[in-house]
């Protein structure tokens, strides 16, 4: 799948998206290269409850037995930290690719939106729900194989990506464009054939339609209702994410400042489209610029409207956010 059009933006050393996609790009290369023999400890542990888990170590090996879903494991040796670790663990150079691919692809511009630790949190809910779900589930049909692979995840981030930038043109499979807002119905609808019809047996369907509901979840509970702001009186303007009682001024941009803040926005702007790399200053600048956005998104003109030079935009409370889609050019 490829993006026609979607978000610019820029790659930091800050970036929770490419961070993830370096931890997971190491342990699977550990994984590869290193053959570690499961320790005679471990073989004696599962000898008197069943020959079925010695035979597990054995076949699987060290990490994939530690740190796969494993139900049988979770439920006789306690080991619940798989529900995560899960994640991480990839079976082959294709199965990590397209789901970097699409991480990289899709969770960037939820990032640069976000915020790499909100960002962060959707993904490890996204991906632990579906590991629990596909816990549950596997316990009374395959509690002996194992669930590896970051696709739950995954899922829930193409589903948000959907919803934040809904008309974001995508070439399904390569050559079929469809919107964003359509991609995650379509994905769910194919895991549900496959779930149904038994085809394509190996591949984790139902923990994907499940990082497709942990995500949806998430999505509600914290983003749509965190970046739902509320105009009051004046400049001051209250959020959900802020809690009761707290309320968050944004102050309009001073006559003798308008000049220096768009100039730097559009030098910022420059250097993203030629990829040179932002100083601290700029990076700091932009940082603010983003959380002005997150707190007014929703409540600004279409992006044609905007003129930096115009003197509605430059009386307008939004001015920074709006500088922030201008900079990523966000449509």
């Amino acid at each position: 799948m490829r993006i026609v059009r979607s978000v610019r933006f820029s790659m930091n050393i800050k970036s929770m998206v490419l961070t993830l996609v370096i931890v997971n790009v190491v342990v699977f290369l550990f994984t590869q290269v290193l053959n570690v023999s499961v320790p005679a400890r471990l073989l004696n542990l599962t000898g008197k409850s069943g020959e079925t888990l010695a035979v597990i170590f054995k076949r699987y090996g060290l990490f994939i037995t530690l740190f796969s879903l494993f139900p049988a494991l979770i439920v006789k040796l306690g080991w619940v930290w798989q529900v995560f670790t899960y994640m991480f663990l990839h079976g082959g150079f294709f199965h990590i690719f397209f789901n970097m691919y699409a991480l990289y692809l899709f969770g960037k511009p939820l990032e640069d939106r976000w915020g790499n630790r909100e960002f962060l949190f959707f993904y490890m809910f996204s991906g632990v729900g579906a590991g629990i779900i596909t816990f549950a589930w596997n316990l009374f049909r395959n509690p002996f194989i194992p669930t590896i692979g970051a696709s739950g995840a995954i899922f829930g981030v193409v589903l948000a990506f959907g919803l934040e930038f809904p008309d974001a043109m995508l070439l399904l499979f390569f050559f079929i464009p469809v919107r964003a807002k359509y991609a995650a119905f379509i994905f769910g609808g194919i895991e549900l054939v496959m779930i149904l019809t038994g085809t394509m047996q190996g591949i984790g369907h139902f923990t994907h339609l499940a990082g497709l509901l942990f995500g949806y979840i998430y999505y509600v509970w914290r983003i749509r209702g965190s970046y739902r702001v509320k105009k009051l009186r004046g400049n001051r303007v209250t959020s959900k994410r802020s809690g009761p009682g707290i309320t968050k001024r944004f102050h309009l941009v001073k006559d003798r400042d308008k000049a220096n803040v768009i100039a730097q926005a559009r030098l910022i702007k420059r250097k993203l489209d030629d990829g040179t790399h932002l100083t601290q200053s700029e990076e700091r600048f932009l940082d603010k610029l983003r959380e002005a956005y997150n707190f007014h998104f929703r409540d600004m003109c279409a992006p044609d409207s905007f003129n930096p030079s115009a003197d509605d935009c430059l009386r307008c409370q939004s001015l920074h956010a709006c500088l922030y889609r201008y900079v990523l050019d966000i449509q």
